[in-house]
């Protein structure tokens, strides 16, 4: 491989990515949002319209289109076209409105990150119907409808790459996690079915599972564990998840996981499907 296939396996130059959950000032989202443009792909960035009390669990907040337009402005200033569209993804209509404006402004898709998630998670004789159908719609239902509604777009490009944004969550168990870890273990059984189901059309899909990444709604986190009897102040729970790291204690940075879901959607990943890459640190080595 000369250089410029080097670098040519490195960019996404001429590609349309779709994300989900992208307006978050310290959001994931919007770290990935950025980490594709840089590499030069078009995005469409989506979020809520506002604060939906059906997602902002226990005050952790959620999205809103103010947030999303200032984020679609911090992708715009890299240099890349990017547009926002505020969305409620747990709504097939509203995920025809997206790919509508994906195929209007920017002529195609080639990329969808499945970034927006559900927080909601409790202990399980605490879990009430209302946290299973906003986890289940949210974190396993809606990237599976969302993939459905891109893959004949992305089928008529010659392929394409969907990473699914989940969490080691959804490959180990831990107490309190009720739902929110039931439904990232589905999205990552998910994912391996569409990799089977979308490979033989040249469609990529992976996940990426973050541990701890420090965001807008850790110190609110903290909070809640601190609640329920897992530590005995929110700066002892922060320390405890800083120290479970087999690296130098630290929580994860979204651009640690911005990095990750970049790759995955570069042609140097081209053979790389259903696969699930953890950026922990090395929290989930015991019992992986």
């Amino acid at each position: 491989m000369n250089i410029e296939e080097l670098r040519k396996s490195q960019s996404l130059e001429g590609k349309v990515a779709i994300v989900t959950g992208a307006s978050r000032p310290n959001g994931q989202g919007r770290a990935i949002s950025k980490a594709l443009a840089v590499r030069g792909a078009k995005l469409v960035m989506t979020d809520l319209e506002g604060d939906d009390p059906r997602y902002n669990y226990e005050g952790l907040g959620v999205g809103s289109s103010e947030e999303l337009a200032d984020a679609v402005e911090e992708v715009r200033a890299l240099g890349t076209d990017a547009i926002g569209v505020t969305a409620d993804i747990t709504d097939k209509a509203q995920i025809g409105k997206v790919v509508a404006a994906a195929l209007d402004a920017l002529g195609g898709i080639d990329i969808l990150v499945n970034n927006a998630g559900s927080v909601h998670g409790h202990f399980i004789a605490d879990t009430t119907d209302d946290m299973w159908d906003a986890s289940y719609r949210v974190n396993l239902k809606a990237p599976v409808d969302f993939a459905a509604a891109v893959v004949p777009h992305m089928r008529e490009r010659g392929g394409g790459s969907i990473v699914q944004n989940t969490s080691v969550a959804g490959l180990v168990a831990f107490a309190g996690g009720g739902c929110y870890s039931g439904t990232k273990h589905g999205a990552v059984g998910m994912m391996k079915v569409m990799a089977e189901e979308f490979g033989p059309d040249n469609i990529r899909v992976n996940a990426v599972c973050p541990g701890n990444v420090w965001t807008d709604i850790s110190r609110r986190e903290a909070e809640l564990f601190t609640e329920r009897g897992f530590a005995d102040s929110p700066e002892e729970f922060i320390q405890a998840l800083e120290s479970m790291a087999s690296l130098p204690g630290r929580y994860a940075t979204p651009e640690d996981i911005a990095e990750a879901v970049a790759f995955l959607c570069t042609p140097g990943a081209k053979f790389i499907t259903g696969t699930t890459l953890r950026v922990d640190g090395g929290i989930s080595i015991v019992g992986a």
